[in-house]
């Protein structure tokens, strides 16, 4: 059989029910009784615990086994709960109009603002009104995704998605859009940032 002074992985056979695999810079002793499965290069050839035992003894001492060293995954923060909802909220487009709907089976434009927040984690009131009672006050120069865009008063509201632009449920006949923030004849009253 031929010698293998520096094995790079040793498998114990016998009580084991499933090989372990060690990575050795060299045999380790064993009791006289255990069995093991050298792997080398070409060559991989059963050997029993004595032609270990004598070729740990022919080279140097073994090397201990040092498990691989821990490390912790950092992740990036998630995102800000509005941008959460933003994402939700597109995607929808396409879904009716529904008057009093809150479910993608149909929104109002105060349903798609509340489900929107609801599945991004943040519980928001239902309508409108208590939408805009319920957000901190902030300017159109201070809008982030996510912030609340309230028109005619709290008469109609959508949630701002970025560059201009706003996504939100119309009307009877129309579906979830993107709009502008200002669109023709009709521009946003007030502003208001999820608490």
């Amino acid at each position: 059989m031929p010698e293998n002074k520096s094995p790079r992985l040793v498998a114990r056979l016998g009580a084991l029910a499933a090989a372990t695999t060690l990575a050795l810079a060299t045999p380790t002793l064993l009791a006289a009784s255990d069995q093991v499965l050298v792997l080398s290069t070409p060559v991989a050839h059963r050997i029993t615990a004595p032609e270990v035992i004598g070729a740990a003894s022919q080279s140097e001492p073994p090397v201990p086994v040092v498990p691989p060293p821990t490390t912790t995954t950092t992740l990036p923060p998630p995102p800000p709960v509005g941008e959460t909802a933003v994402r939700f909220a597109l995607g929808t487009l396409g879904t009716p109009y529904r008057y009093g709907g809150s479910n993608p089976g149909g929104f109002d434009c105060s349903g798609l603002v509340m489900w929107s927040f609801r599945q991004a984690g943040v519980t928001v009131p239902r309508t409108a009104g208590e939408q805009r009672s319920a957000t901190a006050r902030i300017s159109e120069a201070e809008l982030r995704p996510g912030d609340l865009v309230f028109y005619r008063g709290t008469g109609h509201v959508g949630i701002f998605i970025g560059n201009g632009s706003v996504v939100h449920s119309p009307r009877t006949g129309k579906s979830v859009e993107i709009v502008s923030l200002n669109r023709g004849g009709m521009s946003a009253s007030s502003f208001g940032r999820v608490k």
